[in-house]
Order: C-alpha cells, then structure tokens, then sequence
C-alpha cells in the first residue's frame, strides 16, 4: 500500500469517526426537538431525518465498496493459484521434454522424485518413471 494510500485511508477514518460523533449528536437534537416542539422545528427534525438515511444509503455503499474489495481479492488468489499451477505444469513438460532428448539424465530425475515426494498417492502417479529406471537398472546390470 502506498503512503498516499494509507494517508487517505487515515483520513477517511477519521472523517468517519466524526460523522458518528456527529450523528449521534444529531440524533440527541432531534429527540430533543421532538420533545419540545416538533411542529415549530418540523425542517430541523426533516433535515436530520434526511441525514439519517443519507447515512444509511453511506453505511450501504461502504457495505457494497467492502464486497467487491473481498471478491478482488478472492479474484485475485485465484488468478495467482492458476498461474502457479501453470508454471508447474510447464516446468514439468519441459523437464519431460529434456529427459526424452537424452539432455537431463532420466535417473537423476528418478532420483530426485523419490527424494521430493513423500505421498504414496504422488508416487503413483510417477509409478511409470519408477519402473522405466528400475529396467533401466537392471539392464545396466546385466
């Protein structure tokens, strides 16, 4: 966030914290209005009311503003998490490609998956890899 960000934002805070101060100040006025003379003071306590709802329809919008910063936000890792995602599967295709080529030795990449993956579930899925260098092996051997 930057300083400019975080000084409107204090600014805004602020501000709201003296609307709230002032609401409730007016709200004090119009109950007392309401109690003294309410029909000789009829525009000052249809003022307040209009702020009232001025406040309202302010509270709603802020309320709105907060949703669709939360969904940007989701939006957001979203977009980050597909991304990632894509680059892992790229890497993979193009370590893939490398091994088919004879560039990246097929055992070293053997190697280094039995060492990196810890779940049965994800060893099985290379289950393939691991039985090409077990042949690969045993050829060797022979």
């Amino acid at each position: 966030m930057s300083k400019i960000q975080r000084e409107l934002e204090d600014q805004l805070a602020k501000m709201l914290v003296d609307r709230d101060s002032l609401l409730a100040e007016m709200r004090s006025v119009r109950s007392a209005v309401k109690k003294d003379n309410p029909k000789k003071n009829k525009w000052l306590t249809e003022m307040i009311d209009h702020l009232d709802k001025l406040d309202t329809y302010i509270i709603q919008n802020e309320n709105r503003i907060q949703a669709i910063k939360q969904r940007k936000h989701v939006a957001k890792s979203k977009l980050t998490h597909k991304q990632d995602s894509k680059r892992k599967i790229l890497i993979g295709a193009m370590v893939e490609r490398l091994m088919n080529e004879d560039k990246i030795s097929r055992n070293f990449i053997v190697d280094e998956l039995d060492k990196f993956l810890t779940r049965d579930s994800d060893k099985a899925l290379f289950a393939d890899y691991f039985e090409d260098s077990y042949e690969d092996s045993y050829e060797d051997l022979s």
